[in-house]
């Protein structure tokens, strides 16, 4: 497996088509981009000129052939399985158009599925950078896929997460330095409200880390899902994501505070000079 944050969302070579290795390999290639915050699919359905061939308010796959799929998530991901690199940008571009904006650039991912004949069908082997099985079922795809979606998406507002810990941690410098905020307070608030936003789509969109439906009674597609979750570290970082919001939150709550005392220390200020004004008219009157 590779993650970047890419400008230009996944793709490399000239062909997502299965590769045989042998008589009895083949190699499935999958590519995900975390291309929006959100994304809303039911508006997207009418654009789409192939067969969907599922949807709901919270995935969306698209089916162009045999083995072939993209399957889009409500959370912003898009994960390509086997799809050539034209047809991959062609759906980018479109999805670039209805999208949100997001605040980062997309993040990637590149997994491969290998099928091995002789693996036995119900044999599934998962590794960092592939799952190997030994016979590629849509049930199958559709939950590594879906992991492989997730992993981008908690990449990208890692990313986010990190770049507001960066400023944040900008502001408590200079409040350490000078011992007040140097900055406006529209900028103060500004970045409040960009942190509000960041834990408020990470709430919406990160709960997606239960098992689906599709495992509970088929103890092959739990293992794939388990085993997959766990070499994606897909709990531990969503754990890192949360505890790097709720660092922020802090942050937050400390410079919400110090703007309040300022504007509450502007108010007193302003009372005290017009009871002052007040006096100093009324002596000279008198």
């Amino acid at each position: 497996m590779s993650s970047t944050p890419s400008p230009n969302g996944p793709g490399s070579g000239s062909a997502a088509a299965p590769t045989s290795g042998s008589s009895t390999l083949t190699t499935y290639r999958i590519a995900a981009a975390h291309v929006a915050e959100r994304l809303r699919l039911k508006d997207f359905r009418d654009k789409v000129t192939d067969t969907v061939v599922d949807l709901s308010n919270y995935e969306m796959v698209i089916r162009y052939s045999d083995n072939s799929y993209a399957f889009v998530y409500n959370y912003g991901s898009v994960v390509f399985f086997n799809v050539p690199d034209a047809v991959q940008a062609r759906e980018l571009t479109r999805f670039r158009e209805t999208k949100e904006a997001q605040r980062i650039g997309d993040t990637t991912e590149v997994f491969l599925v290998d099928e091995k004949a002789d693996l036995g069908p119900k044999s599934n082997q998962v590794f960092f950078d592939r799952v190997e099985v030994g016979k590629i079922t849509y049930a199958k795809i559709k939950i590594i896929c879906m992991l492989v979606a997730e992993s981008t998406a908690l990449e990208y507002y890692d990313i986010l997460i990190e770049n507001l810990l960066e400023q944040a941690t900008i502001y408590t410098k200079k409040l350490e330095a000078q011992g007040r905020f140097l900055e406006s307070k529209e900028d103060l608030l500004k970045f409040v409200g960009q942190c509000l936003s960041a834990k408020q789509e990470i709430i919406s969109n990160l709960y997606i880390v239960d098992s689906p439906d599709e495992t509970w009674d088929n103890s092959e597609l739990n293992k794939i899902f388990h085993e997959l979750k766990q070499m994606l570290d897909i709990d531990v970082r969503y754990r890192a994501v949360e505890y790097k919001a709720k660092i922020i939150q802090e942050s937050v709550e400390v410079i919400t505070d110090l703007v309040k005392s300022r504007r509450e220390t502007m108010l007193e200020l302003t009372v005290i000079l017009l009871i002052a004004f007040e006096v100093i008219v009324g002596f000279i009157r008198h």
